[in-house]
């Protein structure tokens, strides 16, 4: 269907033709054609609202439009350099926030690498072809249990008399038993064992009666 506004309005209001002070005031007569479902949806509105033209309708429709552009690309091309800068702070906004995570992430990462310890190099001595060997702690002789030997040797040579195992133990003030340290002495023909019981004395070999 083909309207013209400006017959439209000049329909709506009878009587004395409005007086222009200028071409400017005039207004444009614009022709449309609406598909007739759209016409009639329009006219039941403007029905629905007393007072209201078909002319008042569209112009309506038209300002909101304008003004409230509802298409991103409405908003980039607006005359409104005020919204454009609100857009652009948001964009700005934004970015610097992403910086800001991306930052300390970066810190948190350069902070675990600093604190993680190097690893340790391996020992020569304990490692053959590529496989692990477990280092043993009793055949060391410069351990505790090794350096009890010459002490309890020269105990020894003092005394040929001959000492129990707990006697040694009492002069050199040792604070765990030293048994599995005479048996090691005895096996390597240092010291040799003499008596029964409580009568069992240690004595340098070579003094041995």
């Amino acid at each position: 269907m083909r309207l013209g506004l400006g017959e439209e309005s000049a329909m709506a209001k009878k009587g004395r033709p409005f007086v222009y002070q200028s071409e400017d005031e005039k207004p444009v007569t614009v022709s449309l054609r609406l598909p007739r479902d759209v016409y009639d949806r329009v006219a039941r509105y403007v029905k629905m609202h007393p007072g209201m033209t078909l002319t008042e309708f569209f112009l309506d429709g038209a300002r909101l439009r304008l003004e409230t552009p509802a298409d991103p690309r409405d908003i980039i091309l607006s005359d409104d350099n005020t919204v454009i800068q609100e857009v652009q702070e948001m964009i700005r906004a934004a970015v610097q926030a992403e910086i800001g995570k991306l930052g300390a992430f970066m810190e948190q990462a350069t902070n675990a690498l600093t604190l993680t310890p190097a690893p340790a190099e391996p020992d020569p001595a304990l490692s053959h072809d590529s496989n692990t060997v477990i280092q043993d702690t009793s055949a060391q002789p410069q351990g505790r249990r090794g350096g009890m030997r010459q002490p309890i040797t020269d105990l020894l040579r003092e005394h040929p008399e001959g000492l129990s195992a707990e006697e040694i133990r009492v002069h050199l003030k040792a604070e765990r038993p030293i048994g599995d340290v005479l048996q090691g002495m005895r096996r390597a023909g240092v010291v040799r064992l003499r008596g029964e019981g409580s009568q069992k004395r240690y004595f340098i070999a070579e003094q041995t009666p």
